[in-house]
């Protein structure tokens, strides 16, 4: 086995970043017929909570992919160990923590607390 480390790894790299974009592309198909199954619903209160709980969820995808393909498909000469641990800081603790905020964001009860709570902060 000789070659650069970079050559090394662009083998694992090039899988992961294939298997993330398929899996995205799986996502995005599926959005796509929630979509129109959305569109035909007659009820406007209905599609729109169909497309507020689409919404939130889209948003966490949008945000899990996001950093992981700007993890695994960024060119191994621009490697900065900084930002690697920045990725890993925001996959691990950043949109787990997002997650139960965003969806309990749906909730009028949350909602409304949460307006109480910001009125009683004094700027």
């Amino acid at each position: 086995m000789s070659g650069s480390p970079a050559q090394l790894t662009a083998g694992p790299r090039t899988a992961s970043g294939c298997v993330i974009m398929i899996c995205f592309a799986l996502t995005v198909l599926s959005y796509i017929r929630i979509l129109a199954t959305v569109v035909q619903i007659r009820s406007a209160a209905s599609r729109r909570q169909a497309f507020s709980t689409c919404s939130s969820h889209l948003g966490m995808v949008l945000l899990f992919y996001g950093t992981g393909s700007s993890t695994y498909m960024r060119p191994t000469t621009r490697y900065s160990p900084l930002e690697g641990r920045l990725a890993a800081v925001f996959y691990s603790i950043l949109i787990p923590t997002l997650n139960p905020l965003i969806y309990s964001l749906r909730n009028q009860d949350m909602k409304r607390a949460l307006w109480k709570l910001y009125l009683q902060v004094p700027y």
